[in-house]
């Protein structure tokens, strides 16, 4: 990832970028180049600068099913980018006084209705009833992130941040109680009308009709659009670059909201410990990190087959909005936002590894995406033969993973040999190449792949769990 960062600070000059004009005629030649190699169908882009919008724009395709292009009126699920939005509509309330921000929940809203239409059983842990719109919106509540049953607390609250939809949608619940309204209506009044926000909402509207952005698989099958009937704080936002960033630049505008409350909303309310943000800190509605250029608040959207991604820098009043209608939507991120507004080091997309659209695992996955296995392999042998990237055991890996995710048992197989054949001694190679067999319903030859993967590393603890779980240890 470094490296990227270093071509990035060469090449764009990353330190003066926020003082620089943008060169968007550049951006517009490069970036359906990165949109070509990342494999991504469709983009929204935004980009606000000292406070103003001064570029948005969109690029490719709605659906490659349909080859419709993205103009202006294309709308994108936001997924996650719905919580922020959200956020800021609940600090609203608590500048006029209808929500304070450390009482706990359960003050605002009876405990049967909780329990009834909420939780959908009774408390099972006295700790819930402390939890306050505080602890949900910096993701310390204690919750996880998804629910399936029982609404657990996995944590005594405020001692850890675990990103938690749970969290916002019990937040959620209880605003639309204090108010009265839904999310919708909420959204309408104190964001959506007063920005000018046309072509944004939380539900489906028939408007929306033929103007949407499919998402895509990360080779490029097309799925289907939400078309959401119940607003979720957490995911249903459907909109697109231009409204976002009308959105984004009244934030770094500090407009709408008390000065003592963009402070709240920026300053550090907790930092995960334990799980896969660890390092990461939150404020209220929105992530932290620090940049070159100082600190950032920033949130990521994941559908699967939709990503997105907004960062704002508050000193500079500079940020960048995008949403994309593919899997590998944010293969291009980190190189955009420092192209457009800089910063350097963006730790969202180091602490969670994301690949960039220049990674080799990508470019292979994309030729494999156009040109198959044969087209894959011809590349891969090109590489190697050109030196042009550093080549590894972890790069095969990962590729026969990526194709087993995928549902293409065949040709991950293939790709297993090649690993095992060019890394004979590398236990993890053998594993893949078992699992490939195994999902191929040839056992013995995977069993023979997990125990030379277990001879050659004995603490290989998943080769030993598959060879008990086929009665073969």
């Amino acid at each position: 990832m470094k490296r990227y960062f270093l071509l990035c600070f060469l090449v764009f000059g990353t330190y003066e970028i926020s003082a620089r004009k943008l060169d968007t005629n550049f951006l517009k030649k490069r970036i359906p180049e990165m949109m070509d190699s990342a494999g991504v169908p469709g983009l929204s882009l935004g980009v606000v600068k000292n406070g103003k919008i001064i570029w948005t724009k969109n690029f490719g395709k709605a659906s490659l099913a349909t080859k419709k292009p993205v103009n202006d009126k294309t709308i994108f699920e936001a997924a996650s980018l719905s919580k922020p939005l959200f956020g800021y509509i609940c600090l609203r309330l608590v500048d006029e006084g209808k929500l304070d921000l450390d009482k706990p929940l359960v003050e605002y809203v009876p405990l049967d209705s909780i329990e009834r239409f909420f939780l959908m059983h009774k408390v099972q842990d006295k700790r819930f009833l402390k939890i306050t719109a505080r602890m949900c919106l910096s993701h310390s509540a204690g919750f996880p992130n998804g629910r399936a049953g029982i609404v657990p607390i996995v944590f005594e609250p405020t001692t850890d941040m675990h990103y938690s939809g749970v969290g916002i949608s019990y937040l959620q619940f209880v605003v639309e109680r204090i108010t009265g309204k839904n999310l919708e209506l909420l959204a309408q009044e104190y964001v959506f009308k007063p920005l000018g926000m046309t072509s944004s909402s939380y539900i489906w509207q028939s408007s929306f009709t033929d103007r949407v952005a499919n998402g895509h698989g990360s080779l490029g099958q097309a799925v289907g659009f939400g078309m959401y009937n119940t607003p979720s704080a957490s995911y249903t936002l459907l909109t697109n670059a231009e409204d976002y960033s009308k959105f984004l630049a009244h934030l770094l505008n500090r407009e709408g909201l008390k000065p003592e409350t963009y402070q709240e909303m920026w300053k550090v309310q907790s930092t995960a410990k334990t799980n896969f943000l660890a390092s990461m800190s939150w404020g209220l509605g929105f992530g932290l990190y620090e940049t070159d250029l100082g600190r950032a608040f920033w949130h990521w959207g994941d559908l699967g087959t939709a990503k997105a991604y907004v960062v704002g820098i508050p000193n500079k009043k500079d940020g960048l909005v995008l949403f994309a209608n593919s899997a590998n939507g944010l293969n291009m991120a980190y190189s955009l936002i420092n192209m457009c507004i800089g910063g350097g080091t963006h730790q969202f997309f180091h602490v969670l590894n994301v690949a960039q659209y220049d990674d080799p695992t990508n470019i292979l996955m994309q030729e494999f995406s156009k040109n198959g296995l044969d087209g894959m392999l011809a590349s891969y042998n090109y590489f190697k033969v050109h030196q042009k990237y550093k080549l590894n055991q972890a790069l095969l890996i990962a590729i026969s993973q990526k194709l087993l995710a995928l549902g293409r048992a065949n040709e991950a197989l293939s790709i297993a040999k090649v690993s095992v054949l060019e890394f004979p001694e590398n236990s993890a190679a053998h594993n893949v190449l078992g699992d490939a067999f195994l999902r191929l319903g040839k056992t013995q030859n995977a069993v023979g792949c997990y125990k030379r993967a277990y001879q050659l590393n004995p603490n290989n603890a998943y080769a030993r769990k598959q060879l008990i779980s086929l009665k073969a240890f």
